[in-house]
């Protein structure tokens, strides 16, 4: 069975703060200087855009020395403000314990009040903390809520967690045609998790109305271009077999073994695909 991973860095504190690209020449330098020191002024009187793009600027350490406790200090000033993609970011803060200690409870605090004000990425993350029962009690209902929540609002991520719970019967009624339709919505956004999520769901399902090996070769094929992932690899190979393609399951099992060579799941496929083929 499928499971929800654990929650992730979001991508966007990867992100460079608007107007701050990397400097190519000491002119550029300079500029740059200018733009940090405005935005350090514009910080200090209070403008919580400014905070919010001054803590990711210490937090990449994009014309600053990198320094996370800096950066926590100008993104809870503007959680302080309630600004959502604050109270966000300092969540992920304490989820990681940079700038801070590392405190689950306090990371759900911030979550919450970023989710209560419509944040998708922070109405994700939280289903994901009561999905596993981190910094909250484990909570099925309530992540099925924050995650339908963040489903609907085209999240990506949102979408694949719905799939995830239909798929297995976690706070929902299990149902693989549902699960189907949640993944199919990620996989219209080319989310790589949502085509090899789909993709084992249609390789492995005994629902006739869902299986569809054909089409989980070209969807597992599709994740595997997108994301040189052996777990992707490990879902071709299944849908390989799903389609009676048993060598080629044989050929793609032992690719994704050698990227892995100590998963004992992918040994166990390799060998079923090899004993299915007279052990050759």
């Amino acid at each position: 069975m499928i499971k929800l991973g654990v929650i992730a860095l979001v991508a966007g504190l990867l992100l460079q703060p608007a107007g701050l690209a990397l400097a190519q020449s000491s002119t550029q330098a300079s500029a740059k200087q200018k733009v940090i020191a405005d935005l350090k002024e514009m910080a200090a009187a209070g403008d919580v855009k400014s905070q919010v793009q001054l803590g990711l600027t210490f937090l990449t350490g994009d014309g600053v020395r990198k320094d996370d406790a800096e950066a926590v200090k100008w993104l809870r000033k503007a959680a302080d403000q309630d600004n959502p993609v604050a109270e966000r970011y300092l969540a992920e803060m304490y989820f990681k314990g940079r700038g801070v200690p590392a405190d689950n409870a306090e990371a759900a605090k911030w979550l919450r009040l970023a989710a209560e004000q419509g944040d998708a990425q922070s109405e994700h993350n939280l289903a994901v903390l009561y999905t596993q029962g981190l910094g909250v009690p484990r909570n099925v209902k309530e992540a099925v809520n924050w995650m339908h929540k963040s489903a609907e609002q085209g999240l990506a991520a949102g979408q694949v967690g719905m799939g995830v719970l239909y798929e297995n019967g976690d706070g929902v009624p299990e149902d693989p045609v549902e699960a189907v339709k949640w993944y199919r919505m990620a996989v219209e956004q080319n989310d790589a998790s949502a085509m090899n999520n789909l993709a084992l769901l249609l390789a492995t399902s005994k629902n006739a109305r869902v299986r569809n090996p054909q089409e989980a070769i070209a969807l597992a094929t599709k994740a595997v271009a997108a994301a040189n992932n052996p777990d992707y690899v490990d879902t071709l190979a299944a849908a390989y077999f799903a389609a009676g393609q048993t060598d080629k399951a044989i050929e793609t099992e032992q690719k994704a073994l050698a990227m892995n060579p100590g998963n004992d799941s992918y040994k166990e496929s390799l060998q079923k695909y090899l004993g299915a083929n007279g052990g050759r």
